[in-house]
């Protein structure tokens, strides 16, 4: 194993008549697979040492499964997220890799897995409950417990590939922040809706917002809607994508729930025919033009500049566009609708529901009971 400066003369770009001395580097050397079988490795043209030194470690790696002494948590990372990528949503694995790099490999990743012990994971717990070292904020319990998830997730890999052999290593107890206040979901009421749909002077976004307060659809697959995925005799909207703002594409929904098909009410329907008949006008307009809008969808940092816009001329309080579906849910609940209807509906599970819902319900069943007595 040896990464070697690589001399070469090559044509030279401004005179192809001539030759000229160009530096690389590679490197090469040998291996056991996972087989057993010794192989040979070759590759040239890094600008670097260093460069073709990481390509090398990365190469290794992957290459071989037997268990090195020497095996940090930024190695295991590389495997894992190799593993992951197979396996979930191309958003979640940006996600993922983010969280990872921001809060978990400048502390943990340089130990090696052999000296890694679950004191040095509870002091590191310890150290996140503290402070966030970059900004000195503390962190907030969802971004407490999503670190702790991702970090239980990669120790497990590697006691189930054998990376590591103590299963103890995995036994370390969720820590949040006993202080932070449950921040409440923010919504609309319907009279709240009623105000800022009535300032919306743009149908196009008149439609999308009644879309996202009466059917409750995620932002991602309100803008992979083409027309195609409406029935206009049924009064439909079939989901069977979203469309990933991240990469600018459209991908599969966001788990097996999400596929299903949503009834409009009235209203909803009523500004979803006008805008179908308003884009038959448009020069090009078939079935599979997008219904927001037309070409490509919306830019969803457009949507929220003039989201705000409309709500200070409506003098509503301000909220999230993923706050008109809590909004749905919420109107869904006073209706009286089941926890199972509504993950049905929203394309959730119903354990989802009840644990981000589950006070509503008990609110709403307080106002049923009210009511009861007061008959």
């Amino acid at each position: 194993m040896a990464v070697k400066k690589d001399e070469r003369m090559v044509k030279s770009k401004k005179r192809k008549d001539k030759l000229v001395k160009k530096i690389t580097y590679k490197c090469e050397g040998s291996y056991i697979d996972a087989n057993g079988s010794q192989k040979r490795y070759h590759k040239r043209g890094f600008a670097t040492a260093d460069e073709a030194k990481e390509w090398e470690r990365v190469f290794l790696l992957e290459s071989t499964t037997g268990v090195s002494s020497n095996m940090t948590v930024n190695d295991l990372y590389i495997k894992f997220m190799d593993q992951k990528k197979l396996v979930i949503r191309e958003r979640t694995f940006y996600q993922t890799d983010l969280s990872f790099k921001k809060h978990i490999l400048p502390v943990l990743g340089n130990i090696k897995l052999s000296n890694l012990t679950l004191e040095k994971i509870e002091k590191y717990q310890h150290d996140l409950l503290t402070v966030n070292k970059q900004n000195g904020e503390v962190l907030k319990n969802s971004t407490l417990e999503l670190i702790q998830k991702e970090l239980k997730s990669l120790l497990a890999f590697a006691y189930e590939k054998s990376y590591i052999k103590n299963m103890h290593i995995l036994s370390f107890k969720k820590v949040i922040n006993i202080d932070e206040s449950k921040k409440e979901v923010d919504f609309w009421q319907p009279e709240e809706f009623y105000k800022f749909i009535e300032v919306v002077d743009d149908i196009v976004y008149l439609t999308l917002f009644n879309v996202l307060y009466w059917c409750g659809l995620r932002i991602g697959e309100a803008l992979a809607l083409n027309w195609n995925d409406i029935d206009f005799n049924k009064k439909t909207i079939r989901i069977n994508k979203s469309y990933s703002d991240y990469k600018h594409r459209i991908t599969n929904p966001k788990t097996q729930n999400s596929y299903r098909t949503v009834i409009m009410p009235d209203k909803c329907f009523d500004a979803v025919s006008k805008l179908f008949e308003h884009d038959k006008q448009i020069i090009g307009f078939d079935n599979q033009k997008y219904i927001f809008h037309f070409e490509k969808p919306l830019n969803q940092d457009t949507i929220k500049i003039r989201k705000d816009r409309w709500i200070a001329k409506a003098h509503v309080k301000r909220i999230r566009i993923h706050d008109l579906r809590h909004s749905h849910v919420s109107l869904l609940i006073n209706l009286g609708f089941s926890a199972f209807d509504i993950a049905k509906r929203l394309g959730h599970s119903v354990d989802m529901v009840n644990n981000v819902y589950g006070h509503w319900f008990q609110n709403a069943q307080n106002k049923m009971v009210d009511k009861l007595n007061n008959m």
